[in-house]
């Protein structure tokens, strides 16, 4: 027994030295293939975490992650969650953010709460890791930065997986809002801090949400390139709502569109669209495709020389159409002549193919569909509208549709498409205050209140509202009927009961053209709330209101009143002492308990109703 016991004890070492090698080799694989990958950099908190969890579809070798962009800003409904919907048919390894994920804008913590609510209730249905990260919208003050610490921790953090450091940045550390992002000099030490203590990893992913790139006063971010110049990196960020890929300080820094946040959608050739970016990471470093939520795009979509002939084009005006105008009075017949001016400022020619959609109310147009315009020239031609009935007041607009295109080096026959509505406008006047104006938001010095806002329909009007001007100022004064005012003082205006204004006074054709770009940053706009028992009025922009304006909205019987003060200034920067006119737009915002509409004296010019020269008033 002894013997044959000693032998089996043999015979079973012989079998364990011999399998050693096996299990050298096999176990840690077995072992550290179900390891997630990440190592956490910081420290992990038990109820709140900047992520939802890390248990991620992970493969030995390459591995694939999505990013999420812009969801708010103006937000789609539907087209986030469309996303959700179709990254869970993808089946990343985890989803990345740069921000804007609600649209915050307030100290409501009411309001915030439900949006973060809503939120987290999309990405609950991933059925992967989501890695949240700041935007101007998320965190827009000390109120809202204090809600992101309580509900995921760090507003800035950072993790590795497969050996790549994903560094996750704040550019709204300082509370400064839309295009003007920063690097606090705490998340600079933060950053070089965590740069040092992982000097070679396989590659260097930075997320953001604004591209400080292209701000001028960042801070520390030019800092943060130098420490990540000398390595493989990638940056990729949100804010501008549109695609464009630049190669820069060695390595790829990448603006991405939407995925749900407001644009115009006109296309990835202008790099606005809706798209998840997909990555695939391997030892060469990140390769990009832009998944259109319809279409798979490269990442070479837009670069830098074609954003910038977009950017020209379109802020330029290729096509600049005088406005059709009429006074009061004039003896109308159906005939409307008017011009169209062509400008190529290219060192190539410019075509340009007119269309004009069929209208039961209007006819007419240009002459010749196809014009080509040699390279730095300007040409006028005529543009001719006919009236099919005799009463033009309520007539439909012309719609004028144009492709302008080029042979752009870098990218052949770049075409952008434009369209306008266009019909004859009635010119307002503005007289002379016979009287002193008070602002208080009585409204005892105006004799009357002769223009309205109607409902779409005609069957109410929403408000009356009149302007005059003295020496020193332009006035307004409105009347708001409003059965039901609900305000709630600390919330963005725009989600409670509202009234705005638009003021733009630049020369006749350029004000006539304006569409709104970049948020109206060449006219004055003004957004408030009504005062009411315990709640004071709420101003958007405070950062961007005139020295010495006046205003004054009360909340009253039966709606609320609105008195304002504009200094001249406003309108002699533009025109000087002589100024003889002004593009006038006036919006009221109506609550009613979960519904909420918006009533325009014209349609709004960022909208695709705009029409061309609408709320022209002159000086009388």
């Amino acid at each position: 027994l002894f013997i044959f016991n000693k032998t089996n004890a043999m015979l079973m070492l012989f079998k364990l030295i011999t399998l050693l090698p096996f299990f050298l080799f096999w176990v840690p694989i077995l072992l550290f293939s179900q390891s997630p990958g990440f190592r956490l950099l910081d420290q992990q908190q038990a109820t709140a975490n900047p992520w939802t969890h890390l248990e991620v579809n992970n493969q030995p070798g390459n591995f694939q992650f999505a990013i999420v962009t812009d969801r708010t800003g103006g937000h789609r409904p539907g087209v986030f969650m469309d996303a959700v919907h179709k990254l869970n048919l993808l089946q990343p390894e985890f989803v990345m953010s740069v921000g804007d994920l609600i649209e915050g804008y307030t100290e409501d913590t009411t309001t915030l709460a439900r949006e973060w609510e809503e939120f987290e209730g999309f990405v609950k249905q991933l059925e992967m890791p989501f890695f949240y990260v700041p935007g101007n919208h998320d965190i827009t003050n000390k109120l809202m930065d204090a809600i992101w610490k309580k509900r995921f921790g760090q507003s800035w953090y950072s993790f590795m997986y497969q050996d790549v450091l994903f560094l996750c940045l704040n550019s709204e550390d300082q509370y400064r809002g839309a295009g003007r992002g920063t690097i606090s000099e705490v998340q600079y030490q933060w950053i070089k801090e965590r740069l040092e203590a992982h000097p070679n990893p396989k590659w260097t992913l930075v997320f953001l949400h604004q591209p400080l790139w292209h701000q001028e006063q960042a801070d520390y971010w030019q800092e943060v390139e130098v420490l990540l110049q000398g390595r493989k990196h990638t940056v990729f960020a949100g804010h501008e709502h549109r695609y464009v890929f630049n190669k820069r300080n060695n390595g790829k820094y990448f603006t991405l569109a939407t995925t749900g946040g407001g644009s115009y959608l006109r296309g990835p050739a202008l790099g606005e669209f809706d798209h998840v970016v997909w990555v695939t990471m391997t030892e060469q470093g990140p390769i990009i495709a832009n998944l259109q939520l319809d279409g798979i795009w490269g990442e070479d979509l837009v670069t830098p020389d074609i954003q910038a002939t977009i950017n020209k084009a379109y802020s330029q005006h290729p096509i600049k159409i005088w406005p059709v105008l009429y006074s009061s009075g004039d003896t109308l017949t159906t005939e409307f002549e008017s011009k169209i001016t062509l400008i190529n400022d290219e060192d190539v020619p410019m075509k340009v193919t007119f269309e004009e959609a069929f209208n039961w109310d209007f006819s007419g147009g240009v002459q010749s569909p196809e014009i080509t315009i040699a390279p730095n020239v300007r040409e006028e031609i005529p543009f001719n509208l006919h009236a099919r009935k005799e009463e033009i007041i309520d007539l439909k607009p012309f719609k004028l549709k144009a492709t302008v295109s080029w042979d752009v080096p870098g990218q052949k026959n770049l075409s952008l498409p434009f369209s306008w509505f266009v019909m004859p406008e009635e010119k307002k006047r503005t007289q002379k205050a016979g009287r002193t104006i008070q602002v208080d938001g009585l409204l005892d010095d105006w004799m009357e209140l002769p223009l309205s806002i109607q409902t779409d329909d005609g069957a109410k009007t929403v408000a009356h509202f009149q302007s005059c001007y003295d020496s020193a100022n332009l006035y307004f004064a409105v009347r708001v009927a409003d059965d039901k005012v609900e305000v709630s003082g600390g919330a963005a205006p725009w989600t409670q009961d509202y009234i705005g204004m638009i003021i733009d006074s630049k020369e006749l054709l350029a004000s006539a053209m304006d569409a709104g770009d970049n948020w109206f940053e060449q006219s004055f706009y003004l957004l408030l709330t009504p005062e009411a028992e315990g709640v004071s009025s709420n101003i958007h922009p405070k950062d961007r209101l005139p020295e010495n304006l006046l205003y004054k909205c009360l909340k009253t019987e039966g709606g609320f009143q609105l008195e304002v003060a504009v200094p001249l200034k406003v309108l002699e920067a533009y025109q000087g002492k002589d100024w003889s006119h002004f593009r006038f737009n006036l919006v009221v915002g109506d609550k009613d308990g979960d519904t909420f509409q918006e009533y325009w004296y014209h349609p709004t010019w960022r909208s695709d109703d705009n029409r061309i020269g609408s709320g022209f008033f002159f000086r009388e």
